[in-house]
């Protein structure tokens, strides 16, 4: 009877210890690091940009002839200055700025000795290459 009761005791605990991150996720507060209007408008611009990128790589490998080229490349450059403004305008809104996916507001960045300005997340510098922390 006691091996009976001592393996039902384990049984609970073992599920308790299994259970417990599940149930603890759920009552978690979720937060964006950065607001939607930031990341949206952020992936817009990289969008437009790299649309741009490929109608060039196109026209170079031969894909496009020039008035084609010339049209697309009016019409894209029009888009990609408006997302820019508009990636601008939603970074200063929130007061900092997304730069490869890691969010920075004023004061989170690391200046290293080389003098460049790296993201807040960077283990090593992007200027010279030396471990950061």
């Amino acid at each position: 009877m006691t091996l009976l009761l001592l393996s039902a005791v384990l049984a609970t605990l073992a599920a308790a210890f299994v259970v417990r991150p599940i149930v603890a996720r759920r009552t978690a507060v979720i937060v964006d690091a950065a607001p939607g209007s930031l990341l949206d408008a952020e992936a817009r611009r990289r969008s437009t940009l790299a649309a741009l990128k490929d109608l060039e790589y196109d026209y170079l490998g031969g894909k496009l002839d020039q008035t084609d080229y010339l049209a697309q490349r009016d019409r894209l450059s029009y888009e990609a200055l408006a997302a820019i403004r508009a990636a601008e305008a939603a970074q200063a809104e929130a007061g900092g700025g997304v730069v490869d996916g890691i969010v920075s507001r004023p004061g989170d960045t690391i200046t290293h000795g080389c003098g460049f300005v790296n993201p807040p997340a960077s283990r090593f510098c992007a200027g010279c290459g030396k471990r950061l922390r």
